[in-house]
């Protein structure tokens, strides 16, 4: 119990001397040629500071407050899991395929949600990437889900798809977009090896494409495979938890080094890629957050 109080004690000095850095780091970012290099830095620049309109707090607050609500719940649930479990199950691929069953607390699975900074930091790159074909693999309970698709509305413009493999989890994630009133976007329930390419069909050309449903290395690197014809142009792909286990750190290198990835950002949690061919030549960044 002291030994987790003092870990607990400590990220809050340890996330601010990051984030202080990070600031300092921004500036290759922010004076980039490419606008959509620039847009990164902007809404890292915002997201470390809390610069909020009136209106984005007033959306985000409302996000926070369902995030709350589904932590405080006492209720359980029973959910099918085709992802890696935690970074120390080593399931197999059959395993995986398979679906692992198992009976949970929704505030256990709402935890496994993207952290408010994140979240933020989420909502602002869309705020100023203006995508119009958005996909997200992994719903969760709909947090990320809500971010973007509430960034989409302000934009005036844009549509989300998010991918749940768990019924019972993607019921919660769509409660959830209900209750906010965010009619942007669609939650299709499965599988990501039955529902993914009817979703890239349908979606394409898809601008914005947010992998956080299965952090296991040769998912990651077949669903950038599967998804690659279907993006835009210029589209730009995101990766949660890059650090999270050896292999989505080696899937993130090969990501990093792959010939069609223009640029890169590599956020410490997140793993930014962008497609196209408007760099002269190939380039990587490193925010230490």
């Amino acid at each position: 119990m002291l030994s987790r109080m003092l870990n607990e004690s400590l990220k809050l000095p340890v996330q601010m001397v990051r984030r202080y850095s990070a600031m300092v780091a921004l500036a290759g970012l922010e004076s980039h040629d490419s606008v959509r290099l620039r847009a990164v830095g902007e809404a890292l620049r915002e997201s470390l500071s809390n610069t909020v309109s009136v209106e984005e707090k007033r959306i985000i607050s409302l996000i926070e407050k369902r995030r709350s609500s589904l932590l405080y719940s006492d209720k359980e649930i029973t959910v099918i899991d085709f992802g890696a479990g935690s970074s120390s199950s080593n399931r197999t691929k059959e395993e995986m395929e398979a679906g692992v069953i198992s009976t949970v607390f929704v505030s256990d699975v709402c935890k496994a949600s993207m952290p408010r900074f994140w979240a933020t930091f989420l909502f602002k790159l869309i705020r100023k990437l203006e995508p119009l074909s958005c996909v997200e693999l992994g719903s969760c309970v709909g947090i990320s889900a809500s971010y973007q698709a509430a960034s989409l509305s302000m934009n005036g413009k844009g549509r989300l798809v998010t991918l749940e493999g768990s019924q019972e989890i993607a019921k919660i994630a769509q409660e959830t977009l209900e209750w906010l009133g965010l009619r942007n976007v669609s939650v299709v329930t499965g599988s990501f090896r039955e529902t993914m390419k009817s979703v890239l069909d349908s979606a394409k050309p898809i601008d914005f494409f947010f992998n956080d449903g299965h952090h296991d290395h040769d998912a990651v690197l077949k669903y950038f495979d599967d998804a690659f014809p279907s993006l835009s142009e210029d589209a730009v792909v995101v990766f949660d938890d890059i650090s999270w286990s050896p292999g989505m750190r080696k899937a993130w290198a090969a990501i990093e080094h792959d010939e069609r990835v223009a640029a890169s950002i590599s956020l410490r949690k997140l793993g930014i890629a962008f497609i196209g061919n408007n760099y002269a030549s190939k380039e990587r960044f490193r925010i230490p957050l």
